[in-house]
């Protein structure tokens, strides 16, 4: 008998054990959410919180031309600034993934937010890990899901259109087309840019490669063309009268305004340009404001300014430009391009030497 009260007094201690951890699981409370610092109410009325936790310091890897970054900068001193300071750093895109791939040898990139114009030097960060994933934001909300990398790895955050310049106290009937520049009374009138340095004129190339082919570059190179090393160089020479005419993007028609432009009759090359968050990033709640920031309308009206297209739905057109949707697009695609990237620099540099 006695044994049978040690074993039912063990069963009912066992049963208050149970019964105290369901309860007290079933009661825990919740791990407290750590309420915003300040809340943030931008000129578009668009708000966002300041987060707990921030650094202190966020820098900003970018192509972007400085005309859009100073615009940047200078929200950011207004808005953000007694928060986390804003450092920027700015080259072409070449040069920019050349700095953070040799950060990434040396231990590690000291870039936070990377914003670019090649997509396919982006996407080598991308497979070197040194990109991670994209945070969701509410401003990804105003993003059209074409625009956002379904890996989660960026979002495209503006447009760059490249099309045919000219100056028009040296030419009076522009090319037409793409296919008008490898007409012989172009030769020695024509200026591009080097694909190996510009990201823009990277996609250009690829998407003229991937319907013509390299001969279409091999007759390109037979007409002379003057080749520079970005496509600001480019915009430069042809409003200069170095070359009539030139291959570029619409946002440098604001800079030198004496071009004109010519949408060519297969299509304007429209160009995503993605922004994404540093893998390894020390400054990471920081980073994730300004990533907000840069995805916010009043970010994008700094590139309608600069005569560049934003990608949210309420985006503003630049001035005196057609709405990104009025202007005829030429066949290309990131994935569509992604079988021409490795042969780009050795057939380019056969042909052009570099």
């Amino acid at each position: 008998m006695a044994s049978k009260n040690v074993y039912l007094i063990i069963i009912a201690a066992v049963a208050v054990v149970v019964v105290a951890g369901v309860a007290f699981l079933a009661f825990k409370p919740a791990t407290p959410v750590q309420p915003s610092v300040a809340k943030v109410t931008l000129p578009t009325g668009e708000q966002i919180e300041i987060p707990p936790g921030l650094k202190g310091h966020v820098m900003l890897y970018t192509s972007i031309p400085q005309e859009i970054t100073s615009g940047w900068q200078n929200d950011w001193n207004q808005f953000f600034s007694n928060y986390t300071q804003l450092e920027i750093y700015r080259a072409g895109t070449g040069t920019v993934v050349s700095k953070i791939l040799a950060e990434e040898q040396a231990g590690g990139t000291k870039a936070d937010v990377i914003y670019l114009a090649g997509i396919f030097d982006y996407l080598q960060l991308v497979d070197k890990g040194v990109i991670g994933n994209i945070p969701d934001v509410p401003e990804l909300k105003s993003i059209p899901s074409q625009y956002i990398d379904p890996k989660g790895k960026y979002v495209i955050g503006r447009l760059l259109v490249m099309v045919i310049v000219y100056n028009p106290d040296l030419v009076k009937d522009p090319p037409k087309s793409w296919q008008d520049l490898l007409k012989p009374e172009w030769n020695g009138k024509i200026a591009i840019a080097n694909p190996l340095v510009s990201g823009s004129m990277q996609y250009a190339t690829l998407a003229l490669v991937s319907q013509y082919g390299w001969d279409y570059f091999r007759k390109l190179k037979q007409n002379n063309p003057l080749l520079l090393q970005d496509v600001p160089d480019v915009a430069r020479s042809v409003a200069q009268g170095e070359r009539p005419v030139g291959v570029t993007l619409t946002m440098y028609l604001k800079t030198y305004t004496n071009l004109k432009y010519v949408i060519p009759q297969e299509g304007a090359i429209v160009i995503p340009s993605p922004l994404g968050i540093a893998k390894r990033s020390e400054n990471s709640t920081d980073a994730v404001l300004l990533f907000r920031y840069l995805l916010t309308k009043q970010a994008a009206t700094h590139l309608a300014n600069a005569y560049t297209y934003g990608t949210r739905t309420d985006a503003p057109t630049p001035p005196g430009l057609p709405a990104i949707s009025e202007i005829k697009s030429f066949p290309a695609s990131i994935d569509s391009l992604k079988p021409y990237v490795p042969g780009l620099r050795g057939n380019w540099t056969s042909i052009f030497g570099g």
